[in-house]
């Protein structure tokens, strides 16, 4: 639809009318759900209608159609958590009415269709108007009721396809489901227009597809299709996510459980229902950044005052700030408030010396995750008023004169100078289109005259007719400024005229400014009304109003224009125009609904449903509110409140629609109801809760109205008029109360009014409840079985007659309880007590009041009593189940007293013993419960036999004690059983009943339990585990009262040997090779048997093997003697190997078998043997074996050779008739035989080494001639006469008489006689005549005998030129003595000075940074060595072009500067001392990772090369001599830079304690210890650091000293006092190591959810988790362990301390957390656990890329990519998309790269055809939040003539979660014109990224066919 204009525009549509069933005004109140309520409430019901009549719906799809035409409801239902919405129809033979209001229907299940997600998310959307953050920005339509009518009938069309399975699928069918939903739209708009008979513009809407204009009535010229619409909303919600909310579809069916039916409902089902529903929102984050720079130099300028404002001058935000020295200040929605949407921003103030800007720019603020949200700003210089003046030139747009464009091209020549010469540069306008001073400095500028003149716009620009615009004359004198502007037009551009009714010109609309749906820029219109957009590319833009005029409405419907690819050919201004209309007049009347008389003083509340508007306004005299300069929306009007008599209206609320472009005002008219009514509520009288179920009896009181009615569940009775409530007297009486409340029987009269509700709040108190609680007076505890008796009378009798309620009796609990009785006054007398109680008080009388709970203890006194109490004497606790015995001492038959009774303690540790008689009572404890022990003596009392006396005793108890005896392997802790252990008490006594001893179990374990407190025992091992080391060292131990002491034992295995004596040849074994075995100390070592061998001896059995097992400790292994035909290895006849407990050790002894050695002589050219050749044989060492003289058959054998042995053979002597070969060849000899390979032609003339004899073969050769022959490359085998050889022998050694130079005569050739056969000879070209290539690439003939002659072949190319350029990446500047390597092609160098070769092809660049070379053909150029301050770029490390013959081609080569780092280390105090072997860590500060590992020369100097960023230096080891500095020091790397850190040490002299670990070797932190000098006497304390040193300093005295260590958690204290010696100014070290006390951690690792990627449910273990363990004080790492199958990860052991616990890998397919989990070792041979969950996560890229269908040879083509994302729920690392180009069809213009939802930067790298598959940077550091537009012509790439693109790859690195395109990369190709008509072509596309080291990729690809001419048909004659 070309340069059509598309507009959405409502107003050209009939009266639109707000519909309430289509806008419920409570929908949507809450943000959002999570998770599906489990039901929802139907709140009304009724059909759809249009024009008054009911909806049934005929779709476009026959799958609906054919089950019958059903009804469309207008369905509410109310949300719990989330409010009133509108539900679809999810069956469609279901039945739906008003008469299930307030029935509810369960929730069945979540819909996942694509599809119908799509669809509802744009539909309720707009519907409701509820849209992120960015899609309010973006300006996003809520939609009238007559829009939102016709898409909610294409949704309930889309749930009903989705019902039988035909709804097409938009993940892989987009445009198939587009094509779908039109043609439901089409079936919508016919309902609602033709069928429905609502007037319509389409007179024949049969004619009417999906492609058909619909919208307007200007006959399809202007207008969107059905197609168009639906695509928009498809296409916004797939291609822009962030514009809205996650919706989830729930579907609904009715809860059968309901009684109720539908009336006339028979057999058909209940309709199930589809609601949409948002998701819960995630807070978005909101930044903007204005920067600010210098205009000139792009320089940061600070101190610049900015005001940033609500652009709609509501003042709702404004903030002023200064730009920071970085340039920029930045604002967020977390420090500042700010959120999306529209701002001002405006410059209040620079600094000195600079022009302020005084125009102002609206921006527009999107979340991050949409779009960039930074504005730069300039400032140019302000004018000297002194000399030297200044100089600018900018380029601006010509539409926009405050926009500088980048790109144009200026070229300065001189007129005239003042002192001669002359002047020429060209030069590019940067960004903020100023020349840089860098690039153009003026005051280096020579003065004179000059003129200034644009040669070439930039891109999407064109030269100004204007003469005056493109040629600029200026005189420079040096003192005078200088400022030229130039300016450009749009070749093609967009203009927006904004109007108003009348067609005037209306300037200050802001409007965003969209392309492809995506914002672009905001930009408010001129004094002339117009928005110009230049630069303008293929596209759709879009103009959005954000902000009108004063007394303008703001129409947010967005009006554009679509530009495809023939519009950008010309020269053209596209225009679209925009009306605004006033706003309009809203009036609200307040009538008396009988009088009509004006209602003052009224309330209302106005809230806009689809606008931002809210306002609270009241009536004035004469009952109107009248609201001016309203905008266009919907709008609901409530009554809030009115002044009496009047009451609310039952329909206080009222819709309205305001449309300015009807150009008529609104008036919204309330009226008031007149009849009376009641309003009961009833309440409990305590809680203050409704009370249901209560009945009232309502009379009037004059009769004639009477009505019983009951609370209902919100406590109330509601009677209108409609229940025939009159005015008058009424009585209201409570006739029954609700269960369990007292009745108020009360009567009430109210009287009832006009006009008015009469409301009454009645009371009820809940009936009483009496508990009694009969207790023991001193104990407290509850004593059954008291006999009460319990009266009651009524409430309102103090004194009257009592109603006998019965005898009650106390339960066990001594309780008795009265639920629910009746209020009134209470008696309760005691008639009896408990035997051995008597009643403290009988009788209580209380009042007992409604609502009340009484609790009334009666305690009962113990008669001549005794109380024994009995607790732990640890905790002071009660103890339950102790046994005593309470004798009678007075009286007693016999000593001992009479046994009363055997009591035990209850649960509060005491009995009671009562009704004693007089006397003496001895208590004795007979037995404690099973945790403690007897320890307290008999107690005696006395009772005086006096019923109130009662004793009280207390006895308290000592917990027992156990041991438990633990036995494990000490290698790896498995528990060792049937292990024999002695245990005694300290003084000999034996435990238990087997002498002492005790055996470990399974377990490996010993429990003694049932030990007395502070019993000291010792236990001894005293008999191991076969093939274990006894542990014989007692272990001593004090038991404790009520805890379980612990004891480990542990056992080492003893050790084994293995000897094994084998063959060097083939690894065989020997047998019979014998062995001496002894100790270290000379015994001999037993055998197995346990008898001694003889004098240690062993020999080797068959396998070759001697075993001995069940040894340990140093073993020496001598072999004395070897098998027949071996020789014994003396460099490793004796081996010594220490074998410990618990290890098998394995000796390797090796022989090496005699061999011999055969040589053959033979005619290098028959082939026939030489006889009588004599040889020299010798071994390495120079000893003479021999000469051996070859026999008839040319061979001879030299025998009794040492294997291993190096043997030099030479020839002596040869017959006359062959060359003597004089070069000596050399063997190392096997084992039996070997295969050498030698002589003139190299022939293999032996075996292999295995058999077939050690074989040396000589061959003897013929002289020859070689010939050297040179042509010109491209001819008929032209001689090129004078070109220089060098010709030399394999050795380097040239030929012939001379120096080996050699020339090509006349016929271009070189002949060389007399050359001995097997020379090699290599003739290398040093030189060619003037205009000719040099082939520098040598060539290498090995002369052989026989009838031919050896010739080489050379060809010269004409020469091309190859010119190299090397620039700074930054500046552009030359950079001289930059070293390449240039090879061709095929790996050869390439030769400079026409001729001579080079070192190796280096070359380096001169003073103007070039190399310019003489070459032909292919040359690749590699950068080898770059210059101090640079660093060469692997990715354009090396070029190759094309050389042809006279062409010059370019190369291009960019260094960018990168920092260098150098750290120096010097001598606190004086720095000019250096430190050497100082040892740093050098980190990144961002992440802690570790960079690099440097340490200091010995000149105190470490230097590294370092990317720019931040990073700290952490000093790791220094000398002695000084004090290790373990801080950080940080700094910073930058581009171009170099860094130096300089870090002091101070000298250290004195004690040095290092302090570690005997197991790790690492120090330990947290050691104390005490110094003393000679004397004993203290010096100090001191405590080691995280890296367990310790320094102490400052001994003023030499000598000897002591140290003691105090304090070492964790570990075995050493408290050996250590003897140091120190000397004055030197430093002593100790080294000092402890043993570790140690535990273990057990991490278990399961799954937290179910994994779909593996199927994994929650709870599984999660094998492959690597954890690392933290020690918790110092940080440092002290293990790292993976989890095994079952999802379980052990430490190793680890001494006692808190430990963090962090993850530091996850397993595949699960997310990563670094949440540090803190575990604490408390107790030797502790597992402490730590339990640990992973979420699931999942991993997909994806991309698509569309392109035109058809093409022509030599047009223009584009491709567009979409869908560029990773949608992994976790970062990706080396992220990329590619695009392979089918360079068969198309060439590479330029790369429209798109924008990125994420903040970064990437570069663009390529491949060529001759790039060799490696690929160089196209362009670098390039932000996602930009869209580029890069040049990839073969031109801008510095491509030679036959180079072209193959692919091309953005590479992003690491990229979060979610991350996305934004705006749509696109690329521009050619086709080529040489493509065949008919033919197609592919592109593929792929993306990718990885993670946890798997790639994960996604692959697209497009066909275009190539347009081919129709066949001409043959002539028929017709």
């Amino acid at each position: 639809m070309k340069n059509k204009i598309v507009s959405r525009a409502v107003s050209l549509l009939l009266a639109l009318v707000c519909v309430m069933g289509v806008l419920p005004l409570s929908a949507f109140a809450a943000e959002g759900l999570g998770d599906a309520p489990g039901s929802i409430t139907q709140k009304s019901s009724d059909y759809m209608k249009i024009g008054g009549q009911s909806v049934r719906y005929k779709a476009a799809s026959s799958a609906i159609n054919n089950v019958g035409l059903p009804y469309v409801f207008d369905e509410q239902m109310t949300v719990p958590g989330f409010g009133d919405v509108r539900a679809l129809c999810a069956y469609q033979k279901g039945t739906l009415g008003p008469g299930a209001n307030g029935q509810k229907w369960d929730f069945k299940e979540e819909v996942s269709n694509a599809s119908l997600r799509v669809l509802l998310t744009y539909i309720y959307s707009h519907t409701y108007g509820n849209f992120t953050d960015a899609g309010n920005a973006r300006g996003l339509e809520t939609w009238g009721s007559y829009w939102s009518d016709i898409w909610f009938l294409v949704a309930q069309a889309g749930s009903w396809l989705y019902e039988h399975g035909a709804i097409l699928d938009v993940s892989s069918n987009r445009e198939g489901f587009i094509e779908q939903m039109a043609e439901e739209f089409v079936a919508a708009m016919k309902l609602y227009h033709r069928t429905y008979g609502q007037s319509s513009w389409i007179t024949d809407w049969d004619a009417i597809d999906t492609h058909s204009i619909i919208d307007s009535a200007d006959g399809g010229k202007t207008g969107y299709s059905a197609y168009d619409y639906v695509a928009t909303g498809v296409n916004l919600v797939l291609d822009h996510p962030e514009y809205y909310y996650d919706y989830h579809l729930w579907e609904y069916e009715w809860d059968k459980s309901q009684p109720w039916k539908l009336a006339g409902q028979s057999g058909v089902p209940m309709q199930r229902l589809l609601i949409a529903v948002p998701g819960m929102p995630d807070e978005e984050s909101v930044r903007l950044t204005v920067k600010k720079l210098e205009a000139g130099t792009n320089k940061p300028l600070p101190g610049v005052t900015f005001t940033v404002e609500s652009a709609d001058g509501s003042g709702d935000f404004s903030v002023t700030r200064q730009t920071g020295a970085d340039g920029t200040l930045t604002l967020t929605s977390e420090a500042d408030d700010l959120s999306a949407g529209q701002y001002t921003i405006t410059e209040e103030a620079v600094p000195e010396g600079y022009v302020a800007q005084t125009a102002s720019q609206t921006v527009t603020v999107m979340p991050n995750g949409s779009v960039a949200n930074t504005f730069t700003f300039y400032n140019e210089p302000a004018t000297a008023t002194t000399t030297p003046g200044t100089g600018s030139i900018r380029k601006v747009d010509c539409d926009n004169p405050s926009v500088g464009i980048p790109g144009a091209v200026i070229r300065i020549t001189s007129v005239k100078l003042d002192e001669g010469g002359s002047y020429f540069g060209e030069f590019i306008t940067k960004d903020g289109g100023y020349i840089l001073k860098e690039d153009l400095d003026f005051s280096k500028l020579p003065t004179g005259a000059y003129l200034a003149e644009e040669i070439t716009p930039p891109q999407g620009f064109i030269l100004s007719s204007d003469v005056s615009k493109v040629k600029q004359p200026f005189v420079w004198d040096g003192e005078h400024d200088v400022s030229l502007i130039f300016e450009n037009s749009s070749k093609v551009k967009v203009v927006l005229k904004k109007v108003d009714e009348s067609g005037s010109p209306l300037a200050g609309a802001v409007f965003l400014v969209l392309r492809d749906g995506q914002i672009i820029s905001t930009e408010e219109t001129q004094p002339d009304g117009t928005i110009t957009v230049s630069n303008v590319v293929e596209g759709h833009y879009e103009f959005v109003e954000v902000s009108a005029p004063a007394g303008f409405d703001c129409d947010r419907s967005p009006v554009g224009v679509h530009v495809n690819a023939e519009d950008l050919q010309g020269e053209q201004t596209i225009v679209v125009t925009k009306v605004n209309h006033h706003k309009r007049t809203l009036t609200i009347s307040k009538r008396d609904a009988e009088s009509g008389d004006p209602i003052p003083n009224t309330s209302f509340h106005i809230r806009g449903i689809n606008v931002a508007y809210e306002n609270d306004v009241v009536t004035g005299a004469d009952g109107k509110v009248v609201l001016e300069s309203m905008p266009s929306g919907c709008f609901e009007i409530e009554e809030t409140a009115v002044p009496s008599p009047w009451i609310l209206d039952a329909n206080n609320r009222k819709t309205v629609w305001i449309d300015a472009k009807q150009d008529k005002d609104v008036t919204a008219d309330f009226v008031n109801s007149t009849r009376p009514g009641i309003r009961l509520l009833k309440l409990d009288g305590q809680t203050g809760k409704p009370v249901s179920g209560a009945t009232f009896l309502i009379e009037e009181v004059n009769g004639g109205f009477s009505d019983r009615r009951q609370t209902d569940k919100d406590g109330l009775i509601v009677l209108e008029g409609k229940d025939g409530v009159r005015p008058g007297a009424y009585k209201i009486t409570e006739v029954a109360a609700a269960p369990n409340y007292v009745l108020d029987d009360t009567v009430h009269v109210v009287q009832l009014e006009e006009n008015r509700t009469t409301t009454i709040e009645l009371t009820n108190l809940v009936k009483p409840t009496l508990k009694i609680l009969k207790v023991d007076s001193i104990t407290k505890n509850p004593v059954a079985h008291a006999k009460f008796q319990i009266w009651r009378a009524s409430g309102e009798t103090k004194t009257g007659d009592y109603n006998d309620l019965g005898t009650f009796y106390s339960n066990e609990a001594g309780e008795i309880v009265l639920e629910h009785t009746d209020p009134g006054w209470f008696k309760i007398s005691e008639l009896e007590a408990p035997s051995g109680y008597s009643i403290k008080q009988a009788d209580y009388e209380f009042y007992l009041a409604a609502g009340e709970t009484k609790t009334v203890q009666v305690e009962n006194i113990p008669l001549s009593a005794l109380v024994v109490y009995k607790y732990d004497r640890i905790t002071g606790e009660p103890v339950e189940g102790a046994i005593f015995q309470v004798k009678y001492l007075s009286g007693a038959s016999g000593t001992g007293g009479t046994v009363i009774g055997t009591y035990r303690t209850l649960k509060n540790g005491s009995f009671t013993v009562t009704g004693l008689q007089a006397g003496a009572y001895v208590v004795e404890e007979l037995a404690s419960d099973s945790s403690h022990i007897v320890d307290a003596a008999p107690q005696t009392a006395y009772i005086s036999g006096k019923q109130q006396d009662v004793v009280q005793l207390y006895f308290g108890n000592s917990p027992k004690s156990s041991l438990l005896i633990s036995k494990v392997d000490a290698r790896d802790g498995t528990p060792l059983s049937d292990v024999e252990f002695l245990v005694t008490t300290s003084d000999g006594t034996l435990l238990g009943n087997a002498n002492g001893k005790y055996v470990t179990d399974r377990a490996g374990t010993i429990l003694i339990e049932n030990l007395d407190p502070n019993l000291t025992l010792v236990v001894k091992e005293t008999r191991s585990r076969p093939n274990y080391l006894m542990d014989d060292v007692p272990q001593t131990i004090k038991t404790k009262a009520g805890e379980t002491v612990k004891l480990e034992f542990r056992n080492k295995k003893l050790g084994n040997l293995e000897i094994h004596k084998l063959s060097s040849a083939d690894k065989s074994p020997i047998e019979g090779a014998q062995f001496k075995i002894t100790y270290a100390d000379g015994k001999v070592v037993d055998a197995a048997s346990g008898q001694l061998s003889s004098n240690g001896l062993y020999a080797s059995n068959k396998e070759g093997q001697i075993i001995l097992s069940n040894i340990t400790g140093t073993i020496v292994c001598t072999e004395v003697s070897s098998a027949p035909g071996f020789a014994i290895d003396p460099n490793t006849r004796s081996q010594t190997v220490v074998v410990n407990p618990d290890d098998t050790q394995e000796l390797y002894f090796y022989n090496t078998p005699l061999c011999h050695l055969t040589l053959s002589k033979v005619d290098s050219v028959t082939g026939k043997p030489i006889p009588n050749t004599t040889f020299t044989v010798k071994y390495a060492s120079g000893e003479l074996v021999g000469r051996y003289t070859t026999g008839r058959d040319g061979t001879v054998t030299v025998s009794g050779l040492l294997p291993g042995s190096t043997v030099v053979v030479s020839e002596y002597k040869v017959p006359d008739t062959h060359v003597l070969n004089t070069t000596p060849q050399t063997i190392t000899l096997k084992s039996g035989a070997n295969t050498v390979t030698s002589g003139g032609t190299g022939t293999n003339l032996g075996g292999n080494g295995t058999g077939n004899g050690n074989n040396l073969g000589f061959e003897n050769d013929p002289k020859m001639t070689l010939t050297i022959r040179k042509y010109i490359k491209g001819t008929n085998r032209e001689p090129l006469a004078g070109v220089c050889f060098k010709v030399t022998e394999g050795s380097g050694a040239p030929v012939g008489p001379g120096d080996g130079t050699y020339y090509t005569n006349s016929a271009g050739e070189i002949v060389i006689e007399g050359l001995e056969p097997g020379t090699t000879v290599t003739a290398r070209e040093v030189s060619v005549p003037e205009g000719f290539v040099l082939d520098g690439e040598p060539k290498t003939i090995k002369i052989k005998a026989g009838k031919e002659a050896p010739e080489l072949i050379f060809w010269n190319e004409r020469a091309g030129t190859l010119v190299i350029r090397k620039l700074d990446k930054i500046t552009k500047k030359p950079l001289s003595n930059v070293q390449f390597e240039l090879t061709y092609a095929d790996g050869r160098y390439v030769d400079a000075d026409n001729g001579h070769l080079s070192s190796k092809g280096i070359f380096q660049t001169d003073q103007n940074g070039e190399i310019r070379v003489q070459v032909t053909g292919t040359v690749v150029a590699k950068e080898v060595r770059s210059i101090p301050g640079y660093s060469i770029d692997p990715a354009t490390q090396i070029q190759s072009v094309q050389v042809n013959p006279g062409d010059t081609q370019y190369l291009v080569f960019y260094n960018a500067p990168a920092g260098n780092f150098e750290l120096i280390k010097v001598v606190a105090g004086d720095k000019t001392k250096r430190i050497p072997d100082v040892t740093f860590e050098i980190r990144r500060a961002g992440d802690d990772a570790l960079v690099d590992t440097i340490t200091t020369d010995s000149e105190g100097r470490a230097t590294l090369q370092l990317e720019a960023g931040n990073y700290y230096a952490v000093e790791t080891a220094c000398p002695k001599e000084f004090k290790l500095d373990p801080s950080r020091h940080t700094f910073t790397v930058r581009d171009g830079e170099n860094t130096t850190l300089t870090v002091e040490n101070k000298a250290f002299s004195g004690i040095q304690i290092r302090k570690t670990d005997s197991v790790t070797g690492r120090g330990i932190y947290g050691v104390s210890f005490i110094l003393y000098d000679s004397a004993n006497r203290p010096v100090g304390q001191y405590t080691s650091d995280d890296r367990g040193y310790v320094y102490i300093e400052g001994l003023t005295d030499g000598g000897r000293y002591y140290l003691r260590e105090l304090d070492n958690p964790g570990y075995v204290p050493d408290t050996q006092m250590k003897t140091v010696y120190v000397k004055a100014g030197e430093v002593t070290l100790v080294e000092w190591q402890n043993t570790p006390i140690t535990g273990q951690i057990q991490i278990t690792k399961t799954s937290a959810d179910y994994n779909p990627m593996n199927g994994w449910p929650a709870g599984t273990p999660i094998p492959g988790t690597e954890f690392e363990i933290y020690h918790y004080r110092t940080g440092n790492l002290v293990d790292t362990v993976r989890t095994d199958k079952n999802g379980v990860a052990v430490s190793k052991p680890l001494p006692l301390g808190r430990y963090q616990v962090v993850e530091s890998k996850a397993a595949a397919f699960y997310g990563l957390d670094k949440t540090p989990i803190e575990a604490e070792i408390e107790h030797a041979g502790q597992i402490v656990k730590v339990a640990m969950t992973n979420k699931a996560l999942s991993t997909n890229v994806s991309i698509k890329k569309t392109g035109y269908a058809e093409v022509m040879p030599g047009q223009d083509i584009r491709y567009t990519f979409s869908g560029i994302g990773n949608n992994s729920t976790t970062a990706l690392t080396s992220f990329y998309w590619r695009d392979t180009l089918p360079v068969q069809a198309v060439r590479l213009n330029r790369i429209f790269t798109g924008t990125y939802n994420a903040p970064g930067n990437y570069k663009v790298v390529y491949k060529t055809n001759l790039s060799g598959g490696e690929y160089r940077t196209m362009y670098d550091n390039l932000s996602t939040a930009k869209n580029y537009t890069l040049d990839a012509s073969p031109v801008a790439l510095g491509l030679a003539s036959n180079e072209y693109v193959t692919e091309f790859m953005l590479v992003f690195g690491v990229v979060p979660a979610n991350f996305r395109q934004v705006e749509a990369p696109k690329v521009d190709c050619k086709v080529l014109p040489t493509v065949k008509g008919g033919s197609s072509f592919t592109n593929n596309a792929d993306v990718g990224g990885v993670y946890n080291g798997q790639w994960i990729q996604a692959v697209t690809r497009w066909t275009t066919k190539v347009y081919g001419k129709p066949p001409k048909l043959p002539t028929t004659g017709y």
